[in-house]
């Protein structure tokens, strides 16, 4: 994860706002072995938490939610389908703002009721979690738990909390970029890993 960080700013954020360091997360979960140790740490936790997909904003998530539904399927037999909010609708085809794996019924993954779980590589302000939490609400599903793996400083994760859904990270950072693990979330996992274990 260190090597997604650069200290040589200011840097401009998605957010608008200006940072001393920059935190790339594709760098990490493009690298295959890298996203599959990303997927294995979150899968249990999505999986307890009752979501029935997993995905979330474009394009940070979709490396991520990837490794985490192959995870499911690989490491648990659980079929986790996953999906994508895009930033704005399609301009042609189906129009549609969420791209999502088919389904065994032929109707829509993501549809009224639906639990779903929502991965990005980052949180700073929060903005881009909460409007796919928005989209998503909007057609009806479930938001049940938003994982990221690094908080920045920021604190996008306390914007984010009182909705109804859990919001966990593996990682956060200082205002200097220093990375600390979230011994929290290693707790919650290790857990979650073990019930997951005790119930197959």
């Amino acid at each position: 994860m260190l090597g997604c960080f650069k200290y040589d700013g200011p840097y401009t954020l998605a957010s608008g706002r200006t940072a001393k360091y920059y935190y790339d997360g594709k760098l990490a979960t493009q690298d295959p072995p890298t996203a599959w140790l990303a997927g294995k740490a979150i899968v249990d936790v999505v999986l307890e938490s009752g979501a029935e997909a997993v995905g979330g904003p474009e394009i940070g998530s979709i490396f991520i939610s990837d490794a985490v539904g192959l995870a499911a399927h690989l490491e648990r037999g659980v079929r986790l389908p996953t999906f994508v909010v895009r930033k704005q609708p399609k301009g042609h085809g189906t129009q549609s703002q969420i791209s999502a794996a088919m389904t065994d019924d032929g109707e829509p993954l993501i549809r009224p009721g639906r639990k779903v779980a929502i991965v990005e590589d980052v949180i700073t302000t929060g903005g881009s979690i909460q409007k796919a939490v928005d989209v998503l609400r909007e057609i009806g599903a479930e938001v049940v738990l938003v994982v990221a793996l690094v908080e920045r400083h920021e604190s996008g994760e306390r914007a984010l909390r009182g909705q109804g859904f859990e919001v966990l990270r593996l990682f956060y950072t200082d205002e200097e970029g220093r990375l600390y693990i979230d011994e929290a979330y290693v707790r919650r996992a290790e857990a979650a890993a073990e019930r997951a274990a005790v119930g197959r």
